[in-house]
This record gives C-alpha cells, structure tokens and sequence, in this order.
C-alpha cells in the first residue's frame, strides 16, 4: 500500500530500530508511523516504479543551479547513508534527453546534508579515482563538527541503466540556515557534463518530518521556505519543475522521485 502526503541527530549507527520516527496523517485519515533508520533498512525492497508510465511525452531540460561550496570526494555505493540514521529514504532518478529518450551510462552524483543540517568532509578519494576534496569549503559545509570531519554519509552515483535510471538509498536530507530542503546533483558521461543543479522538496513535506521525526524535531523548522531560496530565484527555476514527487510506503519509509531531461 502507498501513501501519499501532499539535539544532535547526526549521530551514525547501523541500529535501524526506533520508536521515534513520529507519525504522518495518512489519506483515510488514520496515520503512519514513519520508520528510523540508515539506508540499510532499505536494502532488499522493492517498492512500486515511480516512472513505469514513462517520462511523458514532453521532455524540457533542467535548468542549472550552483553546485555550491559543499561538494567534495565521491563514491560508487546505492546506499549512502553511511549508517547515518534518519528517515530512510530511496531516491530514484530517470535521466532521459529532449526526445524523451533514456540516457544510459550516464554517472549521476548527489550529495546533501544530514539531519543536523551538515555536510560530510568525505577526505577519502574514491577507489574510482574521483577525488574532488579541494571544492569542499570545510568550515562553512561540516561546521569543523568531529563527527562531519571524519564521515563520508550522503555522498555518492551510480550509473543510469537502460532505462536511464539511477537509485540511491539514502535518509531524508535536513536544512541549514538560508536554505531550504535540498539535494545537488550532476550528471556527466566521461568527458561530457550534462547538468548541475538540484533538487527540492515539498515544504509541507518538510514541516512534517522535521516537527515530528526523532531525527530531525530537535533542530526545528527550517527558516527558508522554497519559494524564498536564493538559489530557487537567482537560477529561475520553476517549482513545479525541480520539487520531488514523494510517496510514504507502508513500513513508513519515504520513495521520492524526478525526472531529469539533459541535453
């Protein structure tokens, strides 16, 4: 069954048991306990395609948006969690052109922030050889937070597949200060950059887990709504554009998903 919803907790463990995960109404006007946990308790589930219809017939690009000043070393993993608890979270992404036409073999990267509203410094160069540490401004992204300093949750691609989809396993990003809720990503094929922008999700959404979720309630509401981001305005991106389609499972975990057309 799918449901549609219109203190410190960046502490890491690989414990996926909880009992603070909060509720959120559900459309027959019971309620869902949300789940807590890393993105291990999403290993092995299979949830409903988001994009079995397709992409739609119309396919506009994706406008750009700053990479910002966050970004650093990255990693070919699913989960990328790291054992950073939250509310587990999958991400699933189809990259297609302006045909409407999957993009396969494209590397598709993320990185966003943990519930404590920071950044990991992720110093350890990926095996694949992408070592990226230099763009990261350490003080400002991970707050020089011991546990920050020395992580590499939230950081990770994959490669699209046939279908031009990628999946990632993850928690639901928190905020900072100025920001409203937010992913980045790029998308490149070798030599190639199609796109760097990012994400974002519905506030209402936002207001929910971060006012009910263990992992998030004690930071609070975000102080940036979508509609006052500065990099929402200052890139011109339409909300209905670049905001996560999001559906709450039935063992309360969360499914968000977009498609994202490069040219």
């Amino acid at each position: 069954m799918l449901l549609r919803c219109g203190a410190d907790a960046s502490t890491k463990s690989t414990d996926n048991s909880g009992t603070d995960g909060g509720t959120i109404g559900a459309p027959d006007g019971g309620l869902i306990t949300l789940a807590v946990g890393s993105g291990a308790f999403l290993a092995d589930k299979t949830y409903a395609n988001p994009f079995a219809s397709g992409p739609g017939s119309s396919c506009i690009a994706y406008k750009s948006a700053t990479a910002g000043p966050c970004h650093s070393n990255t990693y070919e993993r699913k989960d990328v969690s790291d054992g950073l608890i939250g509310l587990p979270t999958r991400l699933e992404l189809l990259v297609v052109d302006g045909a409407c036409a999957p993009v396969a073999n494209a590397m598709v990267e993320i990185w966003y922030a943990s519930p404590a509203g920071t950044y990991s410094a992720a110093k350890t160069p990926a095996s694949a050889g992408v070592n990226t540490y230099a763009d990261l401004n350490v003080g400002f992204c991970t707050g020089n937070a011991t546990e920050a300093l020395a992580s590499n949750w939230l950081r990770g691609y994959q490669t699209t597949d046939a279908t031009g989809r990628v999946t990632f396993d993850g928690i639901y990003p928190g905020w900072y200060a100025s920001r409203t809720t937010h992913i980045h990503f790029k998308i490149s094929n070798g030599t190639t950059q199609y796109q760097t922008s990012q994400l974002f999700v519905d506030d209402a959404l936002s207001a929910k887990i971060y006012g009910t979720h263990g992992a998030y309630a004690s930071r609070g509401q975000k102080d940036t709504t979508n509609v006052g981001d500065k990099v929402i305005s200052e890139s011109h991106l339409t909300l209905s554009d670049v905001v996560l389609s999001y559906e709450v499972q039935s063992d309360g975990a969360m499914l968000m998903w977009k498609t994202i057309t490069v040219t």
